[in-house]
């Protein structure tokens, strides 16, 4: 791991020129690229949309000023599949086929220069499953060593109890409805943790009382256009014949973040960004000896 000072412009490909990458791959120093993806989507009143490219860029950044010289982070794919958001006003989605095409044509612009790893960085729940799918067959067909790695997946549960509250109530049986259980993984306290740590000015004053006196409503009364959106998760999760979950859902989401901190993300951002940079150091080394990776569904 590096350990003395590179400014972090070094690490971003689109910062560099073309006489620096071509020498840094003729001296064979650059060996792999990580290229972030996310979405433009709502994470509650508090959080800017663009938390999920935000924290997945800043990730991927660190990571790379660690390994400096041998990775890159290429640019971010900003906007992701969020289609089952749109009820929420700002949200951006891409068809899945429009996501699969952008990252098929960067990752092979990547491979044509030489690099032999490339690491994509989500910071999306919806994105992992469309390229857990497609992954394996652009390895082959592209010939380098190829992997996608949502960044908070490489934390443990005791870490997370270890550093959020809300994980420890879930322990603890502390949490008394199914919306409070199952509102810890999104614009929640983690998610806003992190985000202070890393850009407060992108985290906003709130209070349950200002919440409740918008009284937002995502169950009832949706165009039909946004009804299209989604209908295909319509009844994904929720008991058969039951309400939809969505409101209380999304107020127990604005209550916990209420336990957010800089110092609990701070503590999340070295968990994550050790667990990725051992994810594209085993890539490298078997990028470099010729051993195939495993494809992501063997994982």
């Amino acid at each position: 791991m590096n350990e003395r000072y590179i400014h972090p412009d070094k690490v971003m490909l689109g910062e560099r020129t073309r006489q620096e990458v071509r020498e840094a791959l003729e001296r064979g120093e650059l060996k792999a690229a990580l290229l972030p993806i996310g979405a433009i989507e709502q994470h509650n009143e508090h959080l800017s949309l663009n938390l999920d490219i935000v924290l997945s860029t800043f990730i991927a950044q660190q990571v790379a000023l660690r390994l400096y010289p041998r990775a890159l982070v290429a640019p971010s794919c900003p906007v992701g599949y969020s289609p089952y958001h749109m009820a929420r006003k700002g949200t951006l989605t891409l068809r899945k086929e429009t996501l699969k095409a952008y990252l098929y044509d960067v990752i092979e612009s990547l491979a044509t220069h030489g690099i032999g790893a490339v690491l994509v960085v989500n910071g999306h729940g919806g994105n992992h499953a469309l390229l857990k799918d497609e992954l394996p067959a652009w390895q082959q067909e592209l010939g380098l060593v190829l992997d996608e790695v949502s960044y908070w997946t490489g934390i443990s549960d005791d870490e997370r109890c270890e550093i959020l509250q809300g994980y420890r109530d879930l322990r603890d049986g502390k949490l008394d409805t199914v919306a409070r259980q199952t509102a810890l993984n999104h614009a929640s306290e983690e998610e806003t943790s992190v985000m202070m740590a890393v850009s407060p000015q992108r985290v906003r004053s709130f209070s349950l009382q200002d919440y409740d006196r918008a009284n937002l409503d995502y169950a009832n009364g949706l165009s039909p256009k946004v009804e299209a959106y989604l209908e295909p998760f319509s009844r994904e999760g929720w008991p058969a014949g039951g309400p939809n979950p969505e409101n209380p859902r999304d107020r127990a989401r604005q209550e916990n973040a209420l336990l957010a901190s800089a110092e609990k993300g701070e503590a999340l951002i070295e968990v994550h960004t050790r667990f990725v940079a051992g994810r594209i150091e085993a890539m490298i080394a078997a990028a470099e000896a010729g051993r195939p990776w495993p494809a992501l569904n063997e994982k």
